[in-house]
């Protein structure tokens, strides 16, 4: 009997570990990378002009951290290539975010954040030639994270990114409050 407790003694004591590693193989550090179909479309206030949509693909990702079961903060990154008709406008939306779980037992998620957002090219909109802006970047957006507490896992998602670009001067013209406006929907593999 004694070499029995014994036994069963040092089975408990091996497994233990091993049980507690399982339960840590989620890790809380989480990255994310994907695609999206975009379509853009630019605005200013003063402007006649009505500017078209723009569709294009998109390239997504993001790194961040999990607080607690229902909420996430990271970092996004949006880049997205328009093709027009004077030329290529490539838009880069780097944003700080935060991720809500209204229930943490289900995958459902809102993201919001804020950031800077880089458009390069931006030609069509203000004359002939190219022009490089900086703008204020606004990101709402939510989805649905397939295997949330899985080492691998896929999330969908919606977004609507706003790049706030301000006053554009062009030659002889000032084009007040332009304004950018992206929406996407895509997908994303989740490692964590």
């Amino acid at each position: 009997m004694r070499r029995v407790l014994v036994t069963v003694g040092c089975a408990l004591a091996l497994l233990r570990p091993a049980a507690a590693s399982a339960q840590e193989t989620s890790s809380r550090l989480w990255v994310t990378a994907g695609a999206a179909w975009a379509t853009q479309r630019g605005d200013c206030q003063e402007c006649e002009e009505d500017f078209p949509y723009r569709n294009s693909t998109a390239i997504v990702g993001s790194a961040g951290y999990r607080v607690n079961s229902r909420m996430d903060v990271g970092a996004d990154i949006l880049w997205v290539p328009v093709d027009t008709s004077a030329g290529r406008i490539k838009t880069t939306h780097f944003d700080a975010v935060a991720q809500f779980r209204p229930w943490s037992s289900k995958g459902f998620f809102l993201k919001g954040g804020a950031g800077m957002a880089f458009v390069r090219n931006w030609v069509d909109a203000v004359g002939p030639e190219a022009i490089n802006s900086k703008a204020l970047s606004v990101v709402i957006g939510g989805g649905w994270a397939f295997r949330r507490d899985e080492k691998v896992g896929l999330q969908l998602f919606a977004t609507q990114h706003v790049a706030a670009l301000g006053d554009l001067q062009s030659a002889g013209t000032t084009y007040a409050d332009v304004t950018g406006n992206l929406w996407s929907l895509g997908a994303s593999v989740v490692i964590r």
